[in-house]
């Protein structure tokens, strides 16, 4: 058994299929496993960076982590009890607390009556919280939980799908009744490729909110690699392998079966299955042109990835000077201001122009973990959505990330001591399968979701030629540390050697 990609989901699926007793090898391009959950020294020594994911709700709330046991990784997690603060250039600022009441408070200071709103609203979804991880994170597609969301909301589950597929901006304006807490609740499809007015919007907004309640916005101590160091551990453990510097140039196809795979170094490693964890085109490019049906082939090439990534890291000398008191001991902030603003560098980078002035999320991780930093000093973690083109300017990029955090925070710029910045190309020449720069496996559009993430051909994490299985970003329910598609082909796999083994003795 073979798996392509060392990122957390191909770690996922190994422990699963190890833990079964099957033999495993993960084949991993890069010199060290992790993909994008990974931590480096990329500004000066002693400052600790996460290159890639910096927060992780998703893992917390996950059932594919739940069932490793997450809690039996050695992991240690820091938690802020203020999840995210978004400022406001006016002074004003609203904050995702952990506590439901504080944010409610929070809101109704910036926008009376949001809270109340806000409170109502989470309050009626919390005793359902199971079903709605499940529904989002659990086996696809999400049969009992859906059943169950429908018994017990009955017409409000009506109201719930349709609120989640509208955009942020409109459910935010509709829900809160202000324009500044639906900015407060739009800046979360930041993390998205998603503007305030695309459809489905509010459902990545909104869940954020809500894990941010279940489980907020944690972390791990000592730099997101940890997370890795743990399942790479749990690995070895059970007896699989890892082998790094192996880049899959082939995956091998014989008699109508995937069985194995041909690196670029010219080796072959054989496998009577083969798991690929890469996203769309690069899955379809180590693919025979007819290793599957014309159309889904054609799908995978063409799959349309989302906006393009800059990432900055920063090394400071204290803390940052927020003028907004809770953005000061936020774990997260975000730079986004008002909706209107949030429209503009949206469009601006959707059109192909580079932001004037760019949304931001921040990350803020050493102030709650001080083992990312030398005493006394701060890392700075910060990314923006860019256009997919290669020649960004990642010095001028990085100046205006500056200037823009600088508006929020005056005397800020005077802090930088270090800077590693990291350009959409640079991104993918990193991992290419973040193509463009997209860190989610693809654009998070209304048409590519569910059972068209990437094809309804391979919504069960099988795909039509025999053996071969995914389970990456590109596959339902894409990007994000949740491991969700590692664990559903992990799943496949099992069952189907079961079926076939059922079969042999009937």
């Amino acid at each position: 058994m073979i798996i392509i990609g060392a990122g957390h989901n191909g770690l996922v699926c190994a422990i699963r299929l190890a833990r079964a007793g099957l033999d495993v090898t993960v084949l991993e391009r890069g010199s060290e496993p992790g993909g994008h959950v990974r931590s480096s020294q990329d500004t000066l020594p002693g400052f600790v960076h996460d290159v890639g994911a910096g927060f992780f709700p998703l893992t917390l709330a996950s059932p594919a982590f739940r069932e490793l046991p997450l809690a039996g990784l050695d992991v240690e997690w820091a938690n802020p009890p203020i999840a995210m603060a978004h400022p406001f250039l006016d002074g004003g600022a609203i904050a995702l607390h952990r506590d439901l009441d504080a944010t409610a408070d929070s809101l109704d200071r910036c926008s009376p009556g949001a809270g109340a709103a806000w409170r109502g609203f989470v309050q009626r979804l919390l005793p359902h919280r199971q079903a709605l991880v499940s529904a989002i994170l659990g086996r696809f597609p999400p049969v009992g939980a859906g059943i169950h969301l429908l018994g017990a909301l009955r017409l409000g589950a009506v109201d719930l799908a349709r609120g989640m597929v509208s955009s942020a901006a409109t459910f935010g304006l509709d829900l809160l009744g202000d324009r500044r807490a639906a900015a407060w609740l739009s800046g979360s499809a930041l993390h998205s490729d998603l503007t305030p007015g695309s459809a489905v919007g509010a459902g990545f907004a909104f869940g954020l909110g809500f894990l941010g309640h279940l489980v907020g916005w944690p972390f791990p101590r000592g730099g997101a690699g940890r997370l890795t160091d743990a399942l790479v551990a749990r690995l070895t453990e059970l007896g699989g392998r890892i082998r790094c510097d192996a880049s899959v140039e082939r995956i091998l196809v014989r008699r109508g079966r995937a069985c194995g795979a041909a690196l670029s170094s010219g080796d072959q490693v054989p496998a009577d299955a083969v798991v690929a964890t890469v996203t769309a085109r690069p899955l379809a490019a180590m693919l025979p042109d007819d290793a599957l049906p014309g159309r889904l082939m054609r799908r995978l090439r063409r799959w349309r990835y989302g906006l393009g990534t800059f990432k900055l890291d920063l090394a400071l000398s204290g803390p940052v000077p927020w003028e907004s008191v809770e953005a000061r001991s936020a774990g997260v902030v975000h730079v986004a201001d008002t909706l209107d603003a949030q429209f503009r560098a949206a469009y601006q980078a959707v059109l192909g122009q580079m932001p004037g002035q760019p949304t931001i999320v921040v990350g803020q991780q050493s102030l709650h973990d001080p083992s990312r930093a030398p005493a006394g000093k701060h890392t700075l973690y910060a990314y923006t959505r860019v256009p997919q083109r290669p020649d960004v300017d990642s010095e001028a990029m990085a100046e205006a990330v500056e200037a823009r955090i600088e508006g929020f925070a005056p005397g800020f710029r005077d802090l930088v001591i270090g800077r590693a910045a990291r350009s959409p190309e640079r991104l993918e020449r990193e991992n290419p399968s973040m193509v463009g720069g997209d860190l989610g496996g693809g654009s998070y559009e209304i048409d590519q979701q569910l059972v068209f993430r990437p094809a309804p051909a391979l919504m069960r994490y099988r795909t039509p030629l025999r053996g071969l299985y995914v389970g990456g970003a590109s596959v339902h329910p894409g990007g994000g540390v949740h491991g969700t598609s590692g664990a559903g082909a992990a799943r496949a796999i099992l069952e189907d050697r079961h079926r076939l083994r059922l079969r042999r003795r009937l």
